[in-house]
Order: C-alpha cells, then structure tokens, then sequence
C-alpha cells in the first residue's frame, strides 16, 4: 500500500508542478534546489523537469502498488517501506544529473 499512496502523491505533485509552476526563484514553492536556484534559466528549466520526473516516477510507483493490491499481496509492508526510497531519490537524481547538463551548457554558451 506503500508504493500506492506514495505514487499517487508523487503523481499530484508532479501535476501541480505542471499546471501551476513556480515563477520565482523566491516562492516556497516548487523544485527548490541550489542547482534549481543558480540561475532564472535554471529553475525555469527545473520546474519544467521535476514536474515530468515526478509524474513519471509517480505513475510508475502507482502501477506497481496498483498491482500489488490487485494481487493481494498486502503483507510486504516493510519490504516496500525500505524499499520505497528507489523511486523517490529516483526523482531528484533524474532532475539534478538534467540540472548539472543544462548549468554546464549555460555557463559554456557565455
């Protein structure tokens, strides 16, 4: 049930990342990393990846605990509590390895 829930809140945020993304750098709101934050072009660029990221991540985490409760397999618990980390540091390596790339061409086109 873990990786249910987990998966449907990644999805939400991942949607309200999309449909109402942050605009500045100084909301508190939004993908808010010192890569994010090193520039307006990247936590534009952020925004726009977490918010894919999320939702892909989210709707895959969904699927496999959608699956495990149609197949009844409930027991698991704590295997899917240690193991629900995957998916989560998936998200922020996904966003921060395409924040590293895009800083790296930002500065190299100056």
């Amino acid at each position: 049930m873990i990786f249910y829930f987990i998966g449907l809140i990644l999805t939400v945020v991942g949607a309200l990342y999309l449909i109402f993304p942050s605009q500045k750098r100084s909301n508190k709101y939004g993908y808010r990393t010192p890569r994010a934050k090193f520039s307006d072009a990247s936590f534009a660029y952020a925004q726009k990846e977490a918010s894919k990221a999320f939702l892909i991540i989210g709707l895959i985490t969904f699927a496999i605990g959608f699956t495990l409760k149609q197949l009844g397999l409930l027991q698991f618990f704590i295997i899917e509590l240690f193991l629900i980390i995957i998916p989560i540091t998936r998200v922020f390596y996904m966003v921060e390895k395409k924040l590293e790339i895009f800083i790296d061409q930002e500065e190299g086109a100056k």
